[in-house]
């Protein structure tokens, strides 16, 4: 009797080692391993993730994977290399879920049936759907949409807003904030809906972007950002999370490295201008759910 259930609790403990997550391995298992972070980026989200003139990927996005690939080195001990991935928004979380990258940092809005396929980390920035069309155009007030023909990216968020906000207006598929932006400058489209900063970012690269105004001034949706990665993976998420509360309470403190990353992307010279005292006040929000983190800079 004994011997039997000897040979029952070696079953069952072979059962759990074999199914646990370290033998199946783990995201940070096999970073450590591979001494790799595949993380994805899109090229055309300016100031978030972009390319510059010689076809290197910049951005507040990519900044923040670095810090994530700082802390990463921190808790493994070794050093690691960062391999950034091109995605595009049709194909970012399959490429979590498949396992082709670890992470995912962009313009990607948290929603709740995002969160049936990939976790999130905490949120590190927030915009809303809004519109760029041309100024004077009266469409502030979505009243005035019926029959304007306004481009969204399909399967968007800002699809989702614009259908349910401005219903009276036409959709028009586009590919890219791009393609969008460029057909309201040809007269092609009344305007393109996208998430307000991206706007700003393309309104201010515009020669003419004076000609050009971001509606209504309240966005349709407010949208908060964030990192996704895969579902389950609670050390990696653990990790991520606090390299972006670190970074976001350096923001808070005044700490030199972390208003630094900010006012490159974000500040009055920066790529995309936003108030830092606005984007502070979000980052202390969520810093209050967290443990306080000890920055050496700083003591």
């Amino acid at each position: 009797m004994w011997k039997k259930l000897l040979n029952i609790g070696v079953a069952f403990t072979c059962l759990s080692l074999c199914s646990s997550p370290a033998l199946a391995g783990t995201v940070l298992e096999k970073i450590k391993e591979t001494g790799v972070i595949r993380a994805g980026y899109r090229d055309d989200t300016p100031p978030f993730a972009f390319q510059d003139s010689q076809g290197k990927p910049i951005g507040y996005s990519i900044d923040v994977l670095k810090l994530i690939q700082e802390e990463a080195e921190k808790q493994l001990k070794k050093p690691l290399k960062l391999e950034l991935v091109k995605i595009d928004p049709t194909n970012r979380f399959q490429q979590i879920q498949d396992g082709s990258i670890d992470i995912e940092c962009g313009s990607t809005t948290v929603t709740w049936e995002r969160e049936k396929i990939v976790d999130f980390a905490v949120s590190y920035f927030a915009s809303g759907t809004q519109m760029i069309v041309n100024r004077g155009s009266g469409f502030a007030n979505s009243d005035n949409l019926t029959g304007a023909k306004i481009g969204v990216i399909p399967n968007t968020t800002n699809e989702k807003a614009m259908k349910m906000y401005a219903s009276s207006a036409t959709l028009v598929p586009v590919k890219s904030e791009e393609e969008g932006w460029a057909m309201v400058q040809k007269g092609e489209l009344d305007g393109f809906a996208g998430d307000g900063i991206l706007l700003q970012a393309l309104k201010k690269q515009s020669n003419n972007g004076q000609d050009y105004e971001i509606v209504p001034e309240f966005p349709y949706m407010i949208e908060s950002y964030a990192c996704s990665i895969p579902e389950d993976e609670s050390q990696w998420r653990g990790l991520v999370n606090k390299a972006i509360v670190k970074f976001m309470q350096g923001v808070t403190t005044d700490t030199p490295s972390a208003i630094d990353v900010y006012e490159r992307w974000f500040g009055q010279n920066g790529n995309t201008p936003y108030p830092i005292e606005t984007m502070a006040d979000y980052f202390q929000g969520i810093i209050n759910g967290y443990e306080w983190i000890v920055i050496d800079e700083r003591y």
